[in-house]
């Protein structure tokens, strides 16, 4: 059984949840919801508790904003655009993988070297039953045309690119809060890292472009975040 590991309020109106395997997090305000990240497709029930926790329904949600388009991560935003008229927005140059027209995620043939590390097979049984392998693609996603995205609930996140883990990766930073969401560009948690936290990269496997990350993840130590909220693993509070 999928259950959400924790419900963190990091600021008012910013709910973080640490989802089974992923995580996403919760801006609402102003009788509206909008998401960063939206789990495995499998996640969909804890996506909508997690909405229904701040007191708002699942009809309140209007914008998904994805840090990259891997499954386990954009989860059920193809559902939500399709059906509820759900907003999807990415980076221009994350487009291709958000929409499934390309494909930059980790593949079994990727996996076969570390196969019989510790953890490896039953992750990877975990993610394909949580529909890691379906298709999640957005064909109606829309490119983020600015450096800032200012939020209907009322808050505002500014883009801070990371290219590596995904050609077009980002993280977004909102700086009333002080909240750095991260995505998959530094985690604090992973079932195929070894230790949980301080923050860290992924294995370099997992990496489209491991030199690219690895750059990216040495600009983040810039940013000025109170809170840092990964794509895996719990919240850190600086």
């Amino acid at each position: 059984m999928r259950e959400i590991r924790s419900l963190t309020v990091v600021a008012p109106g910013i709910l973080f949840v640490e989802g089974p395997a992923s995580n996403w997090t919760v801006f609402h305000g102003r009788g509206h919801v909008e998401l960063v990240d939206c789990g495995y497709p499998a996640d969909r029930p804890l996506v909508e508790a997690s909405i229904r926790s701040t007191g708002l329904e699942v009809s309140a949600l209007t914008r998904i904003i994805v840090t990259h388009g891997h499954s386990d991560h954009l989860g059920a935003a193809r559902d939500f655009s399709e059906h509820s008229g759900v907003e999807v927005l990415a980076a221009a140059s994350e487009l291709p993988n958000v929409r499934r027209e390309t494909t930059e995620q980790v593949t079994v043939a990727d996996l076969l070297p570390v196969a019989l590390r510790r953890g490896t097979i039953p992750w990877a049984v975990s993610a394909i039953r949580a529909g890691g392998l379906g298709d999640v693609g957005v064909p109606a996603a829309q490119a983020i045309t600015a450096d800032a995205i200012a939020l209907s609930t009322g808050h505002r996140l500014e883009v801070v690119p990371t290219p590596g883990h995904t050609t077009g990766h980002a993280c977004f930073f909102e700086p009333d809060a002080e909240v750095l969401i991260t995505g998959d560009a530094l985690v604090t948690g992973h079932a195929l890292l070894a230790d949980e936290g301080p923050l860290q990269q992924l294995p370099t496997f997992f990496h489209h472009d491991a030199d690219g990350a690895e750059a990216s993840a040495r600009r983040l130590s810039l940013c000025d975040a109170r809170w840092v909220l990964p794509g895996h693993g719990p919240a850190l509070r600086l």
